[in-house]
């Protein structure tokens, strides 16, 4: 095929020019959930794995050391769910890399314990990572529910075919995806001193290895949008999102083009931050975006307002600002 559209079995899928096998072995599949005080909601997530037209051979839960009981949350399931704990909580990193350990799959397909999946999601995952083996990454389009759900943006239309190297460098694209173990071991698997977006991290180490994705556009994952979730403390993603961008950008695979484009992304994930607490917003910051390397001609304008009269910027990065794009989760 040429970038595009394909079809693996049943399943569309999105990808970059390759080569499909007639006839594919079949991969064994394992899910990786990790669960830190989500009890609540793990029994849901752990019932849609139940649920699905493809069995996974394994199914791994990771107690991040949560203070709720996850353990009674696993117990219905304790048929079909191995469950490993960590004494100390270790982080998104830490406790996914523990799941990790246990499993001994060809795919691990991942499953935060506060999400849900469709029944056909490691059917479809699956079936076009069979098909197509040069493919170390397959993952599918989400929908949103829960309190806080916001349907407005889809994956399924911004999903890169083309240069996935360089667009990975500038945003995470790859939703709880399944990922073929071996090359995640590989990578070094997820870093656990990163507090927020590991996953996106490891998919960049990946992908500077010589990783490709694709993408069933079918919305097969069910994100919950909840108050409780990491992702709902808005200076927390920011703030880790700079960290992810440094982290990736001291790897020793990159190119003179990564580092140009890490430099951008570096400078975007430091004006979104900014922006997010004007008029609070230290001058310091601003001074930084308007000499910093990276920032667009509408970002320094922006910042030297901020520089001069904070609450001014406030209003005007209001008005210019960016289309949602969809970040490291």
């Amino acid at each position: 095929m040429t970038g595009g559209v394909a079809v693996g079995g049943r399943w569309p899928y999105l990808a970059p020019a390759g080569v499909e096998v007639t006839r594919p072995d079949r991969l064994t599949v394992g899910v990786l959930v990790t669960a830190c005080n989500v009890a609540e909601h793990l029994p849901q997530a752990l019932a849609s794995i139940a649920a699905q037209t493809r069995a996974p051979e394994q199914v791994v839960v990771c107690d991040d050391a949560s203070d709720d009981d996850v353990a009674a949350a696993v117990a219905p399931f304790a048929d079909r769910v191995e469950l490993v704990r960590r004494a100390v909580r270790g982080g998104e990193g830490a406790a996914k890399n523990t799941a990790l350990a246990a499993l001994v799959t060809d795919l691990v397909v991942v499953l935060d314990g506060d999400d849900t999946m469709s029944p056909h999601r490691l059917e479809a995952v699956a079936q076009v990572a069979e098909v197509r083996p040069d493919l170390a990454i397959v993952t599918t389009a989400w929908e949103e529910f829960g309190p806080a759900a916001d349907g407005s943006w889809s994956l399924a239309d911004h999903f890169p075919v083309q240069d996935q190297r360089t667009q990975i460098l500038r945003w995470n694209f790859l939703p709880a995806p399944a990922l073929r173990r071996r090359e995640l071991l590989a990578a070094g698997g997820f870093a656990e001193d990163l507090r927020y977006g590991p996953d996106w991290e490891c998919y960049a180490r990946m992908f500077l290895r010589g990783a490709r994705a694709g993408l069933v556009p079918s919305p097969l994952y069910g994100y919950r949008r909840w108050n409780g979730q990491q992702t709902a403390d808005r200076d927390r993603v920011l703030r880790g999102r700079v960290e992810v961008v440094r982290r990736i950008a001291a790897q020793d695979l990159l190119t003179d083009a990564d580092r140009r484009t890490l430099r951008g992304t570096l400078a975007g994930a430091r004006y979104d931050r900014w922006v997010a607490r004007l008029p609070q917003a230290d001058r310091r910051e601003a001074a930084a975006l308007l000499t910093g390397a990276g920032t667009s001609v509408r970002r320094r304008v922006l910042a030297g307002a901020g520089l001069i009269h904070p609450p001014l910027a406030a209003v005007l990065a209001q008005r210019v600002a960016p289309g949602r794009r969809v970040g490291a989760r």
